[in-house]
């Protein structure tokens, strides 16, 4: 019997991969390290590939699927998925099973709330994860906040989300034109100021925990996101416990009660 808790495996472009766990059930959300790694980093919160009852994917880039075809056909896991995702994401010798925003999907003792976001992938969604009383969104690749994004993710217990890029670094970087004007478009990804915006939307007297997650190496560094959605929250008179996920890195347990 296992507490209930999130936690971060791996964020950024090198790899995504959430683990949450209540009690006797554990999914995981994105699998996009390889299929070893993933079951390495999940020994260090002293769960086996044994105790995973699915993997959940939000879409079909390679930084958030490179491993699930393997580790879901070697330890017999289904994959979740919207048909847009399922549909480009190789699973060879793997049940998907088709899952699509608006629908509640139980899996164990958890139940699964997928929501649409804009993000420049088939069908991508997000997820709010309710496990018992208590809850966490998750949303790791987002071009942009909408009010279908805000009401999913609003007042949970523990909010999960992009501050991909600082604005100064990205226009100042070496990426060319094209590129940035894609990260910056409402289907790339979220600048630390429009994370924070987004965190002062969601947080309410219920929420404990803001981890901000799939931070860009090259656009970002932990501490400015960190300020950026740190100001923001605190403008907004919000109390909340505020963590980065360092790219690569696992972190957590963030507890659920």
């Amino acid at each position: 019997m296992h507490d209930s808790f999130v936690s971060v495996l791996s964020s950024g472009s090198c790899g995504n991969s959430f683990l949450v766990v209540r009690d006797g059930s554990a999914i995981l959300v994105d699998a996009g390290l390889s299929a070893r790694e993933l079951e390495r980093r999940m020994s260090v919160f002293g769960i086996g590939p044994s105790e995973i009852e699915a993997v959940v994917l939000t879409h079909e880039h390679t930084d958030h699927v490179r491993g699930a075809r393997r580790f879901c056909a070697d330890n017999r896991i289904k994959a979740f998925g919207t048909k847009g995702t399922l549909s480009l994401t190789p699973l060879e010798g793997v049940e998907g099973v088709p899952i699509k925003a608006g629908d509640t999907v139980l899996i164990g003792d958890l139940a699964l709330e997928p929501f649409s976001v804009m993000h420049l992938a088939a069908e991508p969604v997000a997820f709010k994860i309710k496990a018992g009383d208590s809850s966490v969104a998750i949303a790791s690749d987002l071009g942009c906040v909408t009010e279908e994004v805000v009401e999913h993710m609003r007042g949970v217990d523990l909010l999960m989300l992009e501050a991909n890029y600082d604005e100064d670094m990205l226009a100042n970087g070496s990426y060319p034109n094209f590129l940035k004007n894609a990260i910056r478009s409402k289907h790339g990804h979220l600048s630390n100021a429009d994370a924070g915006l987004l965190s002062s939307a969601a947080v309410n007297s219920r929420t404990k925990d803001v981890v901000l997650v799939h931070l860009s190496m090259e656009n970002n560094t932990p501490q400015l996101a960190r300020r950026a959605v740190g100001e923001s929250l605190r403008r907004a008179r919000k109390k909340v416990s505020l963590h980065v996920a360092e790219h690569g890195a696992v972190g957590g347990p963030h507890r659920l009660a």
